[in-house]
This record gives structure tokens, C-alpha cells and sequence, in this order.
């Protein structure tokens, strides 16, 4: 096999449709996210009264919910999948690819391991787990794949169901979250509001012990969701959308694309809104009849209109003025991974501690600040890609994965 194959992506050969959902995948995440960096979530009542444009927080959170929960980092696991997928097309044999993908995969984790230091919200180390399960799965069939992932975005349907027949035993989240809580009060917090006056005062290191304890919490709450399953379905529908390549043949697809947009709109527009209005209640947590109403809403709604919103922006890069207007948030994608820890470092400077401690905020606010950082971004990313071939991050995972310190500035692939 060529020694080529098994080279780095050259810049020139990235697909800036991919690179446009990337970018439009962190802002939608980020927006999600900001409930956590902000601390919403553990204000009391009268602190989230007291916010700014309050009155508009409400309908602003339903309609959060409704359009963006979920959605966006769906996107951003079928964009991981996608990219296994472009991995595997490097070699027939995929015999020198897949060292190179665990080692791809291996870094990664270190660097979400890092990242879950600073925030436990990260997502990163849980992808590259999960990056590793994926890889048996590209001996099988596109048809196989696409009935794996339909029943795993459909699976956590049926696990919710068995966990409210018999919590004490299926329901192993619980341990995460009673040694995450046994080691909080530890720490001396016992409650949302002891939380957010720590995180308030705390300083980079004493953020960095919250974190640690916070890790049990984080993936108590993902092994609760199901979102491994969640993810992984995404994984393995990128998987056949990246080896066939269906994102270079647009045009004879868009027929299917249509397809997949109103069927994405008349499915998950409906279970969305369905899934947003039982938000507010505690059932899904205390395994409640309503909260099986919820999981089986956000399984039938939020993966097709995920599918809806790329195959929309899919069909808009195909005309010209559209194409033009996408394009700008293309660098933000193409340092998807350095925008996303800036996120991180921009929440703690904002509003813990470590910088100006700024709020409390609620989501009418939140959202308007998401959209000025991501403009932001977009600039900063555009005005950096001019000189660089990489974003810092990506610069230094590439380098680690081949071993070699890639060219970072562009002349050097002139030399």
C-alpha cells in the first residue's frame, strides 16, 4: 500500500460543505451549552427573575428545546462518522488506516480528558471512546449500518421502559451520580446553589477539583440518557454517508435530499414540540410515564430533524447566493475543535471565578451572547486560516497523530 494513503489530509482536499456543518454544529452546541457555563441550572427562582430580558426566557428555553436540543450535536456525531468514513476511504485494505485512526482516537481522549478538567460538559473524550467501538463496524454492509443506527437511535426507548420495571438494577447511572455526590459534600456542596457560589468564587485550580467530582455526574447523565446509543447510531449513519461520498454527488441526490428535509420537518417538528412541552417536568429523571413519553418523542423527533437541517443546508450550498452567505462560517468549522475548548475558556472567563464572574444570564441573553461569539469566531478563525493550514488544536492532533509536526504556516507547502 502507498505510503500516500496513510499521509495527512491535505488542506485543499477538505469538503467545505462539511466543513459549514461543523461550523454550524458548535453554534448550535455552544448555544445549548451556555445553560451550564452560565450556571442556570442552579439558580434558584428569584436569581433567574432577576436576569435580564427575563420575561423572555421561557419562551426563548421552549423554543431552545425544541429546535436545538440534541440536534446539533447529532449533527456533529454524524460528522464524526463521515470522517471515519473519509478515513477508510484513504485504503482498500483500511490495513494501514486503522493504527493510525486508534492513535487519532487515543489523542483524542487525552484531550478530552484535559477539557473535562476545565468544564465536565465535554463531549470530546466520550466521542473518542465511543470512536473505538466503531471501528469493527465498518465491515458491514451500508444497509446493515443504516438498520443498526435506526435501532439505536430507537433503542433508549425500550432501555428507559426496562429501567422503570426495575430501577435498583438496570438503572446504573445511579452509582455515578451517588459517588459524585457523596464526594460533592466532600467538598462542602450539597445543592445547586452551593454549587453555583462555589463555581463563582472558585479559582482555576479549586474549578479543577469540582471538576474531577463532576465527572461522575457528567457520565451518570449520559449512561442515563442513552446517549451512547444516541451518538452511535449518528456514528454509524456518517459512516455510510463518508464512504460513499454522498456529500459529492448532491446534485443526482437531491431528490433524496427533499425527501429527507420534509420527512425530517413532518416527523420531528411535531415530536420536538411534544418532547419541549414535558421539559419543565421531573418525571424523565424519576422514571415516570411521562418521562418514557419524552425519551420516546426525542427518539422519533431529534435525529430526523437533525437529518432535515443538513440536508437544508445541503440543498441551500447548491445555489449560488446561498453557497456564498454559507461559506463565511466555513473556517469556524474547519477549527471546530479549537473553537469548541474556546467555548470553555470564554464560559470560566465569563462567568466563574477564574475571570470576571459575570451574570446571572438566562437564555434570551445567553443566546444573543452564543451569536456575537460565534461571529467572533468566525472572523478570528477566517483571519487565521489565511496564514495557518490549522486551527492550534488541530494543528497539534494531527502532528501527534502522525508522529510529524505538520506545516503549519501555508507557505511551508509552498517550499
Amino acid at each position: 500500500m502507498s505510503t500516500d494513503l496513510l499521509s495527512p489530509v491535505h488542506v485543499k482536499e477538505r469538503v467545505l460543505l462539511l466543513d459549514i456543518l461543523r461550523g454550524l454544529a458548535i453554534l448550535g452546541i455552544f448555544i445549548m451549552n451556555l445553560e451550564a457555563f452560565t450556571l442556570y441550572w442552579a439558580m434558584n427562582d428569584a436569581q433567574k427573575a432577576s436576569v435580564p430580558l427575563a420575561r423572555y426566557d421561557h419562551a426563548v428555553e421552549f423554543l431552545l428545546y425544541m429546535f436545538l436540543e440534541g440536534k446539533f450535536y447529532s449533527i456533529f456525531s454524524l460528522l464524526f462518522g463521515i470522517g471515519f468514513g473519509l478515513y477508510l476511504s484513504k485504503s482498500v485494505e483500511n490495513a494501514g488506516i486503522l493504527p493510525l485512526f486508534r492513535r487519532r482516537l487515543a489523542i483524542l481522549l487525552l484531550i478530552g480528558f484535559i477539557h473535562l478538567l476545565l468544564w465536565t460538559g465535554d463531549i470530546v473524550a466520550f466521542y473518542a471512546m465511543l470512536g473505538f467501538v466503531l471501528i469493527p463496524f465498518r465491515r458491514f454492509t451500508n444497509k446493515t449500518l443504516l438498520i443498526l443506527a435506526a435501532l439505536c437511535i430507537l433503542s433508549p426507548i425500550l432501555w428507559y421502559a426496562m429501567k422503570m420495571s426495575n430501577p435498583a438494577v438496570l438503572d446504573v447511572s445511579q452509582w455515578f451520580f451517588k459517588a459524585g455526590e457523596y464526594f460533592s459534600a466532600k467538598q462542602g456542596i450539597n445543592s445547586g446553589q452551593d454549587f453555583y457560589k462555589a463555581m463563582k468564587s472558585a479559582n482555576l485550580l479549586e474549578i479543577i477539583k469540582i471538576n474531577l467530582v463532576g465527572i461522575f455526574f457528567r457520565y451518570g447523565d449520559l449512561i442515563f440518557q442513552s446517549r451512547g446509543f444516541k451518538v452511535f447510531g449518528m456514528f454509524l449513519l456518517g459512516l455510510v454517508v463518508g464512504r460513499t461520498q454522498f456529500y459529492n454527488r448532491l446534485e443526482e441526490n437531491k431528490k433524496l435530499l427533499w425527501y429527507i428535509f420534509f420527512g425530517g420537518i413532518l416527523i420531528g417538528l411535531p415530536a420536538n414540540y411534544f418532547m419541549a412541552t414535558l421539559k419543565s417536568t421531573p418525571a424523565y429523571f424519576q422514571l415516570k410515564p411521562d418521562g418514557l413519553k419524552q425519551t420516546i418523542a426525542y427518539a422519533i423527533g431529534v435525529a430526523p430533524l437533525a437529518l432535515a437541517y443538513v440536508s437544508l443546508v445541503a440543498l441551500l450550498y447548491k445555489t449560488g447566493v446561498f453557497k456564498k452567505v454559507l461559506s463565511k462560517v466555513a473556517p469556524a468549522g474547519k477549527m471546530a475543535l479549537t473553537n469548541y475548548f474556546m467555548h470553555t475558556m470564554i464560559g470560566l472567563l465569563t462567568f466563574t471565578g477564574v475571570g470576571f464572574s459575570l451574570g446571572p444570564i438566562g437564555p434570551a441573553t445567553w443566546t444573543l451572547f452564543a451569536l456575537i461569539v460565534f461571529i467572533f469566531q468566525i472572523i478570528i478563525s477566517s483571519i487565521w486560516l489565511r496564514y495557518f493550514n490549522y486551527g492550534p488544536l488541530e494543528w497539534l492532533w494531527r502532528s501527534a497523530t502522525y508522529k510529524k509536526w505538520q506545516p503549519m504556516r501555508k507557505r511551508e507547502f509552498r517550499n
